[in-house]
């Protein structure tokens, strides 16, 4: 696949030719949010160019992917694009229907592969940002180049987070990252503590619970445990039909519905009637409320310490363990220039409210983004570059429809942004074009790779 799309090699021909001279926006990663947002950017007379440090494009899912990642977890990335997502060892078909869409949408000559992007300098004044673009084996001399906009879709899964966990350097047994869970024999007659209750940790319990002579989980946040489907309906339909239809009591009637279904709730007060979402995790799993539910994989509060092969928790309570799965998510990437990483509310969720021009697409949502919400995200960022709209602009267009009051996700580079409640209506409205149809392009489109 690679073969078809230009390298750094390319580009750095490129701008030696004077060809690289015309882009105005970077995209930084060609995974599914990245294309999403480049093809729309395209429908509206822009001019993107995406460097991809894999020598293929497809991020999450495609083959040999630069992130610690196993290989059968559930995500809806790949629903960000017209293409259908893949099953566990389908990634070179997924890869092939990832080529297929590229040329479709005319991205062939815009993506360079085995190009990295080292540092992003972002302008306090000047739209934009200087990117320091390398070869992936820097072989070659880097490149500095200056875009008027920048946007992040590099994603989120590449250095696995690990917790400090007092004592552990007194554990006899192993303390491993959710992305080490891949060689089940390992697990075999093994006394496993999960941490973490979010839908990685539900996702390895129910690969490990077959295998493990015991299993536990921890978790420290109020947590809801619900089906995947409620009254035959997924539930993340559900959920937005229910607040459609009873906007005032939505949390009330979304917890009588989990219960009716079996939902179990961690740490959560027992005398709430209601499921608040903005407040408490919500994470779907349908083949672990059983045993959850039956006491055969008991739930417990945060880890508070360890000591040899004894786990302590929060509330004094204690249990056995061999092995500790964290299922604590992954660091975020050190990529903006030193000191520019200053925790900052994204405007609308897309845009840098501090840096003009610097864009972020491609985040999950609190409780598992909907697979559509990066071709949203992508659809947003690029009306608003097509419009020329700055901070105000863009937050008059999405402050009625963003709950700005919901608790808050972490971003790439610490940076904050509210959830996404709202974002299919909001793009909808403000990026259709009167007649239905989106702008054409400015000019003829320039083969960057030639």
């Amino acid at each position: 696949m690679s073969a078809a799309l230009p390298t750094f090699a390319d580009l750095a021909a490129g701008v030696a030719g004077g060809v690289l001279s015309r882009p105005r926006i970077a995209i930084i990663g060609a995974g599914s949010s990245g294309m999403a947002a480049a093809a729309e950017m395209l429908q509206r007379g822009l001019d993107p160019v995406l460097f991809e440090a894999r020598a293929e494009p497809g991020g999450l899912w495609g083959k040999d992917p630069l992130s610690a990642l196993y290989p059968d977890l559930v995500q809806g990335a790949a629903g960000q694009l017209p293409l259908s997502q893949p099953g566990p060892g389908s990634w070179a078909a997924y890869t092939e229907q990832c080529l297929d869409t590229i040329k479709r949408q005319g991205l062939a000559s815009r993506i360079f592969t085995s190009t990295k992007v080292l540092c992003v300098t972002p302008s306090l004044h000047d739209a934009g940002a200087d990117l320091l673009i390398a070869s992936a084996d820097r072989a070659a001399a880097p490149l500095l180049r200056h875009f008027e906009h920048v946007v992040y879709a590099g994603g989120l899964y590449h250095t696995p987070q690990m917790p400090a966990i007092a004592g552990a350097e007194r554990f006899a047994g192993r303390i491993l990252h959710s992305s080490d869970v891949r060689d089940l024999s390992r697990f075999v007659g093994q006394q496993v503590l999960i941490v973490g209750l979010g839908h990685t940790a539900l996702a390895c319990a129910a690969k490990l619970f077959p295998v493990a002579q015991q299993l536990l989980l921890s978790g420290r946040s109020p947590t809801w445990l619900v089906p995947r489907l409620l009254h035959g309906t997924p539930i993340d339909v559900a959920m937005r039909a229910l607040k459609e239809t009873f906007r005032h009591s939505y949390q009330a009637r979304l917890w009588d519905a989990c219960r009716e279904h079996g939902a179990l709730g961690h740490a959560v007060d027992p005398s709430s009637h209601e499921i608040d979402v903005g407040r408490q995790r919500i994470t779907v799993s349908d083949s672990m409320l059983g045993p959850l539910r039956s006491g055969m994989v008991p739930l417990r509060p945060a880890l508070a310490q360890v000591d040899q092969r004894t786990v302590w928790f929060a509330d004094g309570s204690t249990c056995q363990a061999d092995v500790i799965v964290c299922c604590t998510g992954y660091q975020s990437q050190a990529i903006l220039a030193e000191g520019s990483e200053q925790p900052q509310q994204l405007v609308g969720n897309v845009l840098h409210a501090r840096y003009p021009g610097l864009w972020f697409t491609g985040a999950p949502a609190l409780w598992g983004s909907p697979a559509p919400i990066a071709k949203k995200q992508g659809r947003l960022i690029a009306h608003a570059i097509a419009m020329g709209w700055r901070r105000d602009e863009l937050a008059q267009a999405v402050r009625p429809y963003v709950n700005y009051d919901k608790a808050a996700t972490r971003l790439p580079f610490g940076f904050e942004a509210a959830d996404f409640n709202g974002y299919a209506h909001m793009v909808d409205q403000a990026s259709a074009e009167p007649s239905g149809e989106h702008a054409p392009l400015a000019d003829d489109p320039v083969d960057y790779a030639g």
